[in-house]
């Protein structure tokens, strides 16, 4: 990739989702919970039988379908428990959730070879940072050598 093409790529990385209005219950995410969830399930061409035994082996609890029908019924008082997530997203094969309460707070979610991109474009505007404030220094020394040439020449005079 070309210089002025990652530079342009790393600083959008870097520029967060806006945030939604501050309006009292903003945060609440619940219907939007279940949507996702939902939707990840319906994406991931698995029935919930299959995602609870994946689940229920990578976490070594017991998950059910019935669990996840409810997690995913807009009854009152099923709600999709935060430390089941890392097993649901694995189990559907996707970051939606994740990646929707990341954007909630204003984040970016970056995976795999994103967070190495990430990460090389820091590296980059550190560098560049690190270049201007090494001549600004280099210009400084010069400077003051020739203040302090000077100084001498007059005295010899």
């Amino acid at each position: 990739m070309g210089k002025a093409r990652d530079q342009q790529f790393t600083l959008s990385l870097f520029d967060p989702p806006s945030m939604e209005r501050e309006l009292p219950g903003f945060l609440d995410c619940e219907p939007q919970t279940r949507h996702i969830l939902n939707t990840m399930i319906a994406n991931s061409r698995k029935d919930r039988y299959i995602i609870a035994a994946e689940m229920s082996r990578d976490m070594q609890k017991d998950i059910t379908h019935h669990m996840i029908n409810g997690w995913t019924s807009a009854k009152e008082g099923n709600r999709f428990p935060l430390s089941y997530l890392p097993a649901f997203e694995k189990a559907c094969g996707s970051y939606d959730l994740l990646e929707f309460l990341a954007a909630k707070r204003g984040c970016v979610l970056l995976i795999g070879n994103d967070a190495e991109a990430a990460n090389l474009g820091r590296i980059d505007i550190l560098r560049a940072e690190l270049e201007i404030e090494e001549t600004k220094v280099r210009q400084r020394i010069e400077r003051n050598r020739r203040i302090l040439g000077m100084t001498r020449d007059e005295r010899d005079a």
